[in-house]
């Protein structure tokens, strides 16, 4: 799998349990049913981790320790995936997520050819996306309320982030942000009506001047939406009815420009270099975006340089 690093491939449960837990956390693993045999893959960084997680054709029993410092919204690939806590059972299937809350000892029931794939976020970023968003920072056990906004997260990183290598990057920090308003968003408690709207000019103003002068730096969503001084939400909003694009795609595109300049400017770079100082962790992914941005490969402009 493409941008994915294979970390366990083996029918031992002891051995299983230990290399899994390295992610996740101290569980008790009991194979009920048919062959057993532990596949876990994963992409991922120190704002966001990424699992691929599946124990063969049989079903089997996993119960965590409560998380305490993060959370994890799973999804089955194949098979299903029942979960048991406070609140009841609930029940994944393919193109169905449930989250886990940080702190609930669940119950985890893997149907035979239960393949999962799970995204880990910290509390802490979860915590400072409600603050910003103006509602409580937690994440419920259960399946989303909206799936919508979690889905397209889903949509990005399968497609986009994981396999181009983007999550060791400036963008990844971007991408974490997005996930713990999106987990939020899908399920999270609903936000409470902001008090006092400013103007959106003023709104747009403020956070593209952020951007300007933090375009080379590890931010995302959150620390635009701080520096606006606006709920996450309403920043997207804005953004999109004045310039039609989000903050993060305008983060990009300004990020495009300073590695043209840079190029252009002739100082005897690489492109390697100019793309890694922006942020853009993938040579070919970044040409394609260049050329799209300005009908142009960066080799080119380097040599107008």
């Amino acid at each position: 799998m493409q941008g994915w690093e294979i970390r366990l491939d083996t029918r031992d449960v002891d051995l299983a349990r230990a290399q899994v837990a390295r992610s996740y956390c101290p569980h008790a693993l009991a194979p009920t049913r048919g062959a057993f045999r532990a596949r876990h893959a994963e992409a991922g960084s120190a704002d966001v981790g990424v699992f691929s997680l599946s124990y063969g054709e049989g079903a089997v029993r996993v119960r965590p320790e409560p998380f305490g410092d993060f959370v994890l919204l799973s999804r089955p690939l194949a098979g299903t995936l029942a979960v048991r806590g406070r609140a009841g059972e609930c029940r994944a299937v393919p193109g169905r997520t449930v989250a886990l809350d940080p702190h609930t000892a669940h119950d985890l029931d893997f149907g035979p050819g239960c393949r999962l794939l799970t995204i880990k976020l910290p509390t802490t970023l979860v915590a400072r996306a409600g603050a910003a968003s103006g509602r409580a920072g937690d994440v419920r056990t259960g399946p989303a309320t909206d799936p919508r906004p979690w889905d397209a997260i889903m949509r990005l990183l399968l497609a986009d982030v994981v396999p181009q290598g983007l999550l060791d990057t400036p963008f990844g920090a971007s991408v974490a942000q997005l996930a713990a308003v999106a987990a939020l968003d899908s399920f999270g408690a609903a936000p409470a009506p902001e008090r006092r709207r400013a103007a959106a000019a003023d709104v747009v103003r403020r956070a593209c001047d952020y951007v300007d002068a933090h375009a080379g730096d590890g931010i995302g969503l959150l620390d635009i939406a701080d520096a606006a001084g606006v709920a996450p939400r309403t920043l997207q909003d804005h953004f999109r009815d004045r310039l039609g694009t989000s903050p993060t795609a305008h983060l990009r595109r300004v990020r495009l420009e300073r590695a043209r300049a840079d190029l252009l400017a002739g100082d005897g770079e690489t492109v390697v270099a100019v793309a890694s100082r922006w942020g853009f962790g993938h040579l070919g992914r970044f040409a394609a975006e260049y050329r799209r941005a300005f009908g142009r490969s960066p080799s080119d402009d380097l040599r107008r340089g």
